[in-house]
């Protein structure tokens, strides 16, 4: 993934075009980092999810300060993977503790150092127990940390399944694909900035 395209496409010269779905997934992620609450954006893939939120938490990271850490998940973790991918995430000294009890005391201890706020990318691969698990340390009134679930339509219907689960989310926002009249718009912005910089016109 490049950046600060953050695409999958190594695209030379590639540029964001700004879309009404960035500019709510902008507002939404700045309202959810404020409260440090949890949030949820979903929708199929390609529509384009992972490269707004990593736009709009980029910018929180260069104008206000925030702290990001990133975490994806390729397969349906535990709560014992979630535990060790913080754990790696937030580069603790040491060896990871050997019983659950104790490894949480170490994770809580962290989160309550200095706000935070997670990008779980790919939550579609999270079933109820690792969704639980990041509950579980939101919910620890010392931790100051915000968490943002990024995945498919699996996501939402997991979250949605778990009442204390689904109560606590902040914010939904759904992903669509682009309209015609977007496409177009996008296409006319990215001409009008070719322009301004003397690039001439691309078809």
């Amino acid at each position: 993934m490049t950046t600060p395209t953050y695409q999958y496409v190594d695209l030379p010269d590639a540029s964001i075009v700004t879309t009404r779905a960035l500019l709510t997934a902008r507002e939404n992620i700045a309202d959810t980092v404020a409260a440090r609450a949890m949030m949820c954006i979903h929708g199929n893939a390609g529509f384009g999810k992972t490269l707004a939120v990593n736009t709009c938490l980029h910018e929180l990271e260069d104008t206000c300060g925030e702290e990001v850490c990133r975490v994806t998940f390729r397969a349906r973790p535990t709560a014992r993977a979630v535990r060790y991918e913080l754990f790696e995430t937030l580069r603790l000294p040491g060896e990871p503790p050997r019983h659950p009890s104790e490894f949480d005391r170490l994770l809580k201890t962290s989160l309550s150092e200095r706000p935070r706020t997670f990008l779980v990318d790919e939550a579609q691969w999270l079933n109820g127990e690792a969704f639980e698990y990041f509950r579980y340390l939101w919910d620890e009134p010392a931790t100051q940390i915000a968490i943002v679930f990024v995945g498919g339509a699996g996501a939402h219907s997991v979250l949605c399944r778990e009442p204390m689960l689904s109560s606590r989310i902040f914010v939904w926002q759904q992903f669509t694909r682009l309209t015609p009249d977007e496409v177009l718009d996008g296409f006319v912005h990215v001409q009008q900035q070719r322009l301004s910089a003397g690039l001439g016109v691309s078809w």
